[in-house]
């Protein structure tokens, strides 16, 4: 567990601090032109004459994280490969590829992204346990100058053309993964798309691929362990059977209250909860309230129905221990989207005052915005 000493070095006075487990920045970077290192004012001032795309208004920057007290994420390389994706459709930043060669090039890409902003001063590429307890002791000690501690992940497999390729890719500084995004990987079968496209074979739930099966255990000897958010419920089944290390989920709400298949069942949650995983809760209305619709108002969400999720988990889990944030924020959405207190992310932490109204103590409000990551992460780090 995080220890009183952690806690204390990981708090600035009058502020929560946070540990968001879901990001795509690069992404937001190289795909919808949105720097990155500028503030969310500037980006929202940039795309004031409106986007025809559906990435919504910006709640994220490196500046945002910082004035927010968001000292670590966790933030993707994604790039999917769909053979069968058509050459002629409109837009091609739709994050799909005909080949798995060309989705590693694009990924490739938003690693050196990152990389160029750790070379800035501006992000710090999280690669060990003791790069992350050195990074925590100077974020607080020094909050205002310390990067942002970046963990990177991988959203989908698909940039991984070859199982053995893993080891290319954690010896670069990839931790963690996920098998599938929405639809069907080379991987594993992904939870539906939220597009039209539902009903095809590549949208179907569905077992893991034999690819799938073997790159799990060189996940295991590499010592990363495996996030099970998008997984489709027979790729999951089997994915938790096999994979013999840790499991968690950074970026997936409860089944039970909003009825989806991109959300965990109860059993799901059992399964990452018995294996010491953790859950992070997504911002995303629509899968924090399934009736949530795309011409829906903000504001009927809020973060009481976060709360609703987070008290499912610890009801499940018998603690708080098994719970965090996964905000995905700018994950194909933006505020517009978001619960109803949210206008940009240094506003996640308001979640905090919620959770206090709803009896829990300082040291599960904790564990809930940072110490249960802190404590993943620090022992499944090499």
């Amino acid at each position: 567990m995080e220890s009183a000493s952690a806690v204390s070095l990981f708090t600035m006075p009058g502020m929560m601090k946070l540990f968001d487990a879901h990001l795509d920045m690069a992404l937001n970077a190289l795909d919808h032109e949105r720097d990155q290192t500028l503030s969310v004012s500037a980006l929202r001032e940039r795309e004031a004459g409106g986007v025809v795309d559906g990435r919504g208004i910006a709640t994220v920057s490196v500046d945002e994280l910082k004035q927010g007290g968001c000292g670590v994420v966790l933030s993707t390389v994604i790039a999917r490969s769909k053979p069968w994706v058509k050459a002629t459709r409109e837009n091609i930043h739709d994050f799909n590829w005909p080949d798995p060669s060309m989705a590693y090039g694009v990924a490739m890409g938003q690693l050196a992204y990152y990389r160029l902003l750790q070379t800035r001063g501006q992000l710090r590429i999280l690669e060990s346990a003791g790069s992350l307890k050195r990074h925590l002791a100077e974020w607080g000690s020094s909050p205002g100058t310390t990067p942002v501690g970046l963990v990177l992940t991988m959203e989908g497999a698909d940039p991984i053309v070859e199982p053995e390729q893993l080891r290319d890719w954690h010896a670069v500084g990839l931790r963690t993964l996920m098998l599938a995004h929405f639809g069907k990987s080379h991987y594993a079968h992904g939870t539906p798309a939220p597009e039209s496209r539902q009903g095809e074979a590549h949208d179907t739930d569905g077992p893991l691929t034999d690819r799938g099966r073997a790159l799990l255990p060189i996940m295991h000897e590499l010592g990363m362990p495996l996030d099970l958010t998008h997984t489709a419920d027979q790729s999951f089944a089997e994915a938790a059977d096999l994979f013999e290390g840790r499991i968690y989920s950074s970026h997936t709400a409860c089944r039970a209250i909003a009825a989806m298949p991109r959300n965990h069942t109860d059993a799901q949650l059992k399964q990452i909860i018995e294996r010491d995983g953790v859950i992070g809760l997504p911002l995303f209305n629509h899968f924090l309230n399934a009736a949530y619709e795309e011409d829906s108002p903000k504001e009927m969400v809020t973060y009481a129905y976060v709360a609703d999720h987070i008290d499912h988990i610890c009801q499940l889990a018998g603690s708080a221990k098994h719970v965090g944030i996964g905000s995905d924020a700018d994950g194909g959405f933006g505020k517009e989207h978001m619960p109803a207190e949210l206008d940009t992310h240094r506003d996640i932490v308001k979640l905090a005052e919620v959770l206090s109204q709803r009896g829990y103590s300082d040291d599960d409000i904790v564990a809930v915005m940072r110490g249960n990551w802190i404590n993943f992460f620090s022992e499944t780090l090499p």
